[in-house]
């Protein structure tokens, strides 16, 4: 799940929140502290912003969750791409004091090309001038094809305005926060108003693609469906882009509706295996018959960032498509750089190092990643992002995302060894 929005729209502390919620971290780090999870970067902690892709890796329920954070400023879109490509599905981040810029709309219809599932999470509702509501209606205006961006929860206000919970539009009971955690208790009768309508748009685009026809009579009919068996469909008009759900989150005072999202992100998203993976060909350049994300397939895996730390030494994000690759595995390298790009084109064997699953800095060692899986591998002598991973026997080359064009194409050397250790 890539996180992906505006510069300060609440990206990193969502997945902080996120992250708590799943019991993955003890405690809750802020950014103006610099000491969340995902900004690990020195640059990073001076700017108090993200400025790289960073991974957060974590079980929860049974399911390996895995969140990339990408930086929001313009500067940093190979960035945001390259998580993209890595993801199974987006969450886009918008802050109900902000809105939407017009680099995220370019972000969704780029989603939307590539049919790549989403959501919107409403953040800051805790914040002076938010406006829950308001927010959503700028989604529908400027998130193109967007008719399917509905709230799935609304918000419910203390008598100061505070945000205290939310109102489950499908179950219609509410989930509020105090100092002793979540809580759930029936709705009163005078939200009855307050969500008719917005409960009937959801379940309207929930069982419009449900394989049951039986639903909509039903529905029509005046009966009130289940809950449990309109979330069953829920996955599937998600995962065909029909619907795109509105969460909210208030960091204040208890981290409410984290537990909201995070259960969405588990059971309501597709999993790899649902979707398709990028196209692949010979190093040739001929056509290879389509993957999928079977681990038991042939080995395609993609470099999504290689990064030199001080402290961890060199080390790349990589994404598995199909099959399993595991610790001393050999495996084919191969690139696909442009002669104008000023990158030698590189074609190499080598072998697997140890295999880790990061959370932003640190990194737990597992003994194999399969497909859909994202890990961290140190070393992978030469590799660079976009590099391609296959086995030796049958080398393959992915379909190479799209990077933008720099307005400003220069580069930064070492001028000596030494310096070269110094520049992270």
């Amino acid at each position: 799940m890539v996180l992906v929005g505006p510069a300060g729209a609440g990206k990193t502390t969502l997945i902080e929140h996120l992250l708590h919620a799943a019991g993955a971290i003890p405690r809750i780090g802020r950014v103006e502290d610099g000491t969340t999870t995902c900004d690990h970067d020195p640059a990073a902690l001076r700017q108090h912003r993200s400025v790289g892709l960073s991974v957060a890796s974590f079980c929860s329920e049974d399911r390996v969750i895995t969140l990339i954070d990408t930086p929001g400023h313009a500067d940093f879109a190979g960035e945001v791409r390259a998580g993209l490509r890595a993801a199974d599905a987006a969450l886009f981040v918008v802050a109900s004091v902000d809105g939407i810029d017009a680099a995220t709309g370019t972000l969704w219809d780029e989603c939307e090309a590539i049919g790549l599932p989403r959501a919107v999470v409403v953040t800051k509702l805790d914040k002076d001038r938010a406006d829950f509501e308001e927010t959503v209606a700028v989604c529908h205006r400027m998130l193109t094809g967007s008719g399917g961006v509905l709230p799935m929860y609304l918000p419910v206000h203390a008598d100061d305005g505070q945000v205290t919970g939310f109102i489950d539009l499908l179950t219609t009971r509410i989930q509020y926060w105090d100092a002793n955690g979540p809580h759930v208790q029936d709705a009163d009768p005078e939200h009855a108003a307050l969500v008719a309508g917005a409960r009937t748009d959801l379940i309207e685009a929930i069982i419009t693609e449900s394989e049951d026809e039986t639903l909509i009579r039903r529905f029509i009919s005046g009966e009130d469906l289940d809950a449990q068996v309109l979330m069953a469909d829920l996955e599937r008009a998600v995962a065909r882009g029909y619907l795109h759900p509105v969460l909210g989150h208030a960091a204040e005072p208890a981290s409410i509706g984290s537990s909201l999202v995070l259960d969405l992100i588990v059971r309501g998203f597709p999993s790899p295996a649902d979707r398709a993976v990028p196209l692949v060909t010979t190093v040739a350049g001929e056509p290879l018959a389509p993957l999928h994300a079977d681990p038991g397939g042939p080995v395609c895996a993609e470099v999504i960032q290689t990064t030199d730390d001080l402290s961890m030494g060199t080390f790349s994000i990589v994404r598995v498509f199909s099959g399993t690759i595991r610790p001393q595995q050999p495996v084919h390298v191969r690139g696909h750089f442009r002669a104008e790009s000023g990158h030698v084109d590189h074609d190499a064997d080598v072998r697997i190092g140890p295999l880790g699953a990061p959370l932003g800095a640190q990194t737990r060692p597992v003994p194999q990643a399969v497909a859909g899986a994202i890990v961290s591998i140190s070393p992978l002598a030469g590799a660079r992002a976009g590099d391609t991973l296959s086995s030796r026997e049958t080398p393959m080359l992915m379909e190479p995302w799209r990077m933008p064009e720099p307005i400003l194409p220069t580069a930064v050397a070492a001028r000596s060894a030494a310096d070269d250790d110094r520049r992270g």
